[in-house]
């Protein structure tokens, strides 16, 4: 039987026009026998729910060009040969400047996952305003095990969940308007829109005063030790993001796990559910979700709320505990 010729090459149709699509049979995902031309396929029919989280953001690029069973690598400077059509934002750096890739179409995005950017990991601010993030965000990971299949009773997540609504409850009591997306991997991330009154060293500031305050509510599961192995298997109410130049997973984007899980944004009843699992919405379902609910953050940004304000509070409420 004759060897199976390998397509050089295709086509995908975007708002913008077409888009080549090459070694469209190249296994991306070996182990789920997913292809580049259905890993773009995605790509192609998320954009438009995926685009508002992307514009006009510095995007960090975690790409694969092995497929995931090959070993990743980020990529933040963009290519010399990608298209002059792609946007870019030139941010200082020490010792020169980096040229990001800011997704402002589909079919920029459509470009990149040929390329294999696998994780879309952006910036918490926007090109106008770098220094001040328009978003607060805590990552609680229970990295004490390294895969979510690893924790076969849902115990360790149960722990994560009840942290995010603890968080939830602790935010509203600051008037911020909190989010929840399960991030595809092992945890969940809490998000909260800011107005953008703060520059990042204040919010940095203020989400370690907030991190502070969850881990003495319930030191015996959560956890600011930052060195994995001294972490004692609790979790991590991660601040250190709410960093410029530091960047998260963006809502919708694809991640290197079995199953081509995607992170999801979800609603607070969800969280509550003990069937929630941080990985179980995919490549192959998540569609179906949009169909029955929508995009459940579309509105996230009419709940932008004020770091000074939320500080102020913060400050009353510390003194009415002590």
């Amino acid at each position: 039987m004759p060897a199976r010729r390998s397509l050089p090459s295709l086509k995908a149709w975007t708002n913008e026009g077409w888009v080549e699509i090459t070694h469209p049979d190249k296994l991306i995902y070996s182990e789920d026998h997913i292809t580049k031309q259905e890993f773009v396929d995605y790509y192609v029919r998320i954009a438009q729910t995926m685009l508002p989280y992307l514009k006009n953001r510095p995007l960090s690029m975690k790409r694969y060009v092995d497929g995931v069973d090959g070993k990743g690598f980020f990529q933040k400077e963009a290519g010399t040969y990608f298209p002059d059509w792609i946007d870019r934002v030139t941010v200082k750096k020490e010792g020169g400047v980096v040229h990001h890739v800011v997704v402002n179409n589909s079919a920029t995005l459509v470009y990149l996952a040929n390329q294999l950017v696998v994780e879309f990991h952006i910036w918490l601010s926007k090109m106008k305003k770098l220094d001040y993030p328009d978003r607060l965000i805590f990552d609680l990971d229970p990295s004490s095990y390294e895969n979510v299949s690893e924790d076969k009773t849902g115990k360790k997540f149960g722990q994560v969940r009840k942290a995010a609504l603890t968080l939830k409850k602790l935010l509203e009591e600051l008037d911020l308007t909190p989010f929840v997306m399960a991030t595809g991997s092992r945890g969940l991330h809490v998000v909260c829109p800011l107005k953008q009154d703060a520059s990042f060293d204040t919010v940095h500031e203020f989400a370690h005063d907030i991190a502070k305050i969850m881990v003495e509510y319930d030191p015996e599961h959560l956890t600011l030790e930052m060195r994995k192995d001294k972490r004692e298997g609790k979790i991590f109410v991660d601040y250190l993001r709410n960093s410029i130049t530091a960047t998260s997973i963006c809502p919708y984007s694809t991640r290197p796990l079995p199953g081509a899980s995607v992170a999801t944004p979800l609603e607070w009843s969800e969280v509550s559910k003990k069937t929630l699992k941080p990985n179980q919405f995919t490549i192959h379902n998540i569609f179906k979700r949009l169909a029955q609910k929508g995009d459940v953050w579309k509105d996230i940004n009419k709940h932008a709320g004020s770091v000074a304000k939320a500080r102020k509070r913060l400050e009353t409420l510390k003194k009415e505990l002590e």
